[in-house]
């Protein structure tokens, strides 16, 4: 299991969602979908991904879970781009 970055990166993926869920769940005053928490969000689980692949040794997972890493980093950009328009459109309409 230690020698797995797959496993690794879906447990944390895992986490992160059941933690949005939680802080959705006792209604704290920070809104998720707003300014820096927003980015955190977005690249927490590729800037993990990427120090992952800096320093996994020699693995048989290291070819695959590097191109694994770029389809991660490139998905997380085309969805903060998206889901930022789509906030800002949100935001224009409530004027």
């Amino acid at each position: 299991m230690k020698n797995n970055p797959f496993l690794t990166v879906f447990l944390l993926f895992c986490i992160q969602v059941l933690l949005i869920k939680y802080l959705d769940y006792v209604d704290l005053e920070v809104k998720i979908g707003e300014g820096l928490s927003f980015a955190f969000v977005c690249f927490l689980i590729p800037v993990v991904s990427i120090f992952l692949t800096m320093f996994i040794g020699e693995s048989r997972y290291k070819k695959s879970f590097k191109y694994f890493t770029i389809f991660i980093v490139i998905i997380s950009i085309l969805g903060f781009i998206v889901l930022s328009f789509l906030a800002a459109l949100g935001r224009s309409f409530n004027h």
